[in-house]
């Protein structure tokens, strides 16, 4: 990861954060700080199923200044 940020210098992240299967949010936070310097971040593969992480609070908490944007279904996000 930081041999992307090093190279690359992304603003925005996709960050797998449903536990179980991928990071959890605390897991995603943790991991967007340490390696990233992101401007926007957007949790996928949560919420879809009752086994994986249900609210994206945690990744939000850790990650203070950062935009989230929590997807909705077939709704277009804006960046």
């Amino acid at each position: 990861m930081a041999i992307f940020e090093e190279l690359h210098h992304p603003e925005i992240g996709l960050i797998c954060a449903g536990g179980h299967f991928t990071m959890d949010m605390n897991r995603a936070a943790f991991a967007a700080r340490r390696f990233f310097n992101f401007k926007t971040v957007i949790p996928c593969h949560y919420k879809t199923f009752p086994l994986l992480e249900q609210s994206t609070t945690a990744l939000r908490d850790g990650l203070p200044g950062v935009n989230v944007i929590e997807p909705k279904v077939l709704e277009p996000i804006t960046l």
